[in-house]
């Protein structure tokens, strides 16, 4: 018992400083808390949805998603969306990885989905 009790201990001195999580793909780092896009010093600040829709691309880098699953992830199943909304939430997306002068890009592949990966030379 007096294990425990030191256990817990040692647990409630540690530091609660707890840093968001910010998932990194080749040049780019996604900040989640701020919904800001980073490339080296830049950044650009995404829509909700774009954040959504970047964070399950990067989540399953060089993996193609199903359009439907990145509709679920950014709108919910609740949500009625425009058909095209996914196509111009993507562009955006593009053209923001483009202003950074990023190496990534989002690939379509026709009736499966959509992939990140870094842009082949």
């Amino acid at each position: 018992m007096d294990e425990l009790v030191a256990r817990v201990r040692a647990l409630l001195r540690r530091p609660t400083d707890i840093k968001p999580l910010s998932p990194i793909f080749e040049d780019i780092t996604l900040d989640l808390h701020n919904a800001q896009l980073q490339c080296g010093t830049q950044s650009v600040t995404l829509a909700p949805a774009e954040v959504q829709i970047l964070y399950i691309l990067m989540r399953s880098a060089d993996t193609t998603i199903s359009r439907t699953k990145l509709e679920q992830g950014a709108w919910g199943l609740n949500q009625a969306v425009t058909p095209n909304a996914l196509d111009v939430a993507l562009h955006r997306i593009r053209k923001k990885l483009s202003t950074l002068g990023s190496q990534v890009v989002i690939s379509n592949t026709r009736g499966l989905g959509y992939a990140i990966s870094k842009k082949s030379l």
